[in-house]
């Protein structure tokens, strides 16, 4: 879609930020959190206008504008401008990434399922890159698979026309 209309960014990010506001919204009702003595002081007034919230508040704000909104725009407007299996590599390894970037400066630390989880999503990627004729070699090639039916097409010339065989 971005490769079509490369401006379409904004429309996009209005549509991601409003879907994660309504569910966001749905999660807090279900919590039940308003049922709290004081709870008028977590709402958006409140939160805002409370003196002891201030730092609450500009931690919501923060999530809401900028790892929210401005990194929706930037991702959508980036990833229109690069092929799609590009794109579906950096998407399929973000979470590696936001893990590595904890760790680095956060001093996170890593368990085995972080490992086992950064090593399945980088064979995952490395093994989407692969020809299927590579699988032929490793699970045996049937050589009956190969015939044509009669609901495959076939290209015709170099006009690009299509005829069932």
């Amino acid at each position: 879609m971005m490769k079509e209309e490369p401006d379409a960014a904004l429309p996009i990010t209005a549509g991601m930020v409003a879907t994660t506001a309504f569910f966001s919204m749905i999660w807090c009702f279900a919590d039940g959190w308003m049922r709290e003595p004081g709870w008028e002081n977590f709402g958006l007034p409140g939160l805002f206008l409370d003196p002891n919230m201030r730092t609450v508040a500009m931690a919501v704000a923060w999530t809401g504008i900028i790892s929210t909104s401005a990194n929706f725009c930037v991702e959508i407007t980036a990833l229109g401008r690069v092929p799609s299996s590009e794109a579906s590599v950096i998407l399929a390894t973000e979470p590696l990434w936001a893990s590595l970037f904890a760790a680095l400066w956060l001093s996170t630390d890593f368990g085995a399922n972080d490992y086992i989880g950064g090593f399945l999503m980088i064979s995952a990627c490395l093994v989407n890159t692969l020809q299927p004729s590579f699988f032929h070699g490793i699970i045996g090639d049937d050589e009956e698979d190969d015939e044509p039916t009669n609901d495959l097409l076939q290209l015709q010339g170099s006009e690009g026309e299509y005829e069932t065989v």
